[in-house]
């Protein structure tokens, strides 16, 4: 990775411009043609310096304004079964085990526009998973949503 891959990756950490060529104003930014900056995503991401590159929904602004964070006492034996799960489910965006919290071991956030899709979506899943013993911890403001800064 050399200094015109991080200079990229930098950008990479902010937002994407709303226009129709946002890699060309990368490109002008940095004094590199829209191909090349394409290119070097592509390398970073073939070399698995990068995962993926993709657009992050601003949840809250699109309408989704229930956010619970779940967490599940799941038996030590069934944490990887009942991971991938939970993980399958499209309403979880985050899932974790998590140990040192007693009995509840694994974290998952779960998002809908009601309290109540929230709920049913629990219920849905804790059926799903047979898991019943659960606590829901509901957000109340978000306080700080950023990406991580590397560069």
């Amino acid at each position: 990775m050399d200094e015109k891959d991080k200079a990229i990756l930098k950008l990479a950490q902010g937002d994407l411009g709303l226009v129709k060529q946002p890699f060309e104003e990368w490109a002008r930014a940095l004094g590199m043609s829209e191909a090349e900056v394409i290119e070097r995503i592509n390398d970073l991401k073939t070399q698995g310096i990068i995962r993926s590159f993709k657009a992050i929904l601003r949840h809250s602004k699109a309408g989704i304004k229930a956010n619970a964070m779940v967490v599940w006492a799941v038996p030590e034996e069934r944490v990887d079964e009942v991971g991938s799960k939970l993980a399958s489910f499209d309403a979880i965006t985050h899932c974790y085990e998590r140990p040192g919290f007693g009995e509840y071991n694994v974290f998952s956030m779960i998002h809908g526009k009601t309290r109540d899709e929230v709920i049913s979506m629990i219920e849905k899943i804790s059926k799903a998973i047979r898991i019943d013993a659960y606590k829901i911890f509901w957000s109340e403001k978000e306080l700080k949503k950023t990406s991580m800064k590397y560069f």
